[in-house]
């Protein structure tokens, strides 16, 4: 799987989540207005360096960039709705119900 396309629209996603231009976002990381765009269209890959500076200026965990829909088989699915009825934390609980409302 060609990482370049899904991960450069998860940066997209979350850089308008955060109500930033490209300009804005390639400033606090450092680089190119030209090469955030390569970046977000998946023309390139970013290196190491840029990529961990993301997640803090983002506000996400560094594994959000790696997590697609089509990742989420059928059986996974199966999987993580058994994990989820086991749980009996309630705050645990609260941060599943608040994860799913965000993916509405």
């Amino acid at each position: 799987m060609d990482l370049r396309k899904p991960l450069g629209n998860k940066i997209k996603y979350f850089r308008k989540q955060k109500g930033l231009t490209q300009e804005q976002l390639a400033e606090k990381i450092g680089i190119e207005t030209n090469t955030l765009s390569n970046i977000e269209t998946g023309k390139s890959f970013m290196s190491f360096k840029v990529f961990q500076k993301l997640p803090e200026i983002l506000e996400v965990q560094p594994y959000e960039f790696f997590v697609y829909d089509e990742n989420i088989t059928p059986e996974y699915k199966k999987i993580l709705a058994g994990k989820i009825k086991n749980i009996k934390n309630a705050n645990q609980l609260l941060l599943i119900e608040n994860l799913i409302n965000q993916l509405k």
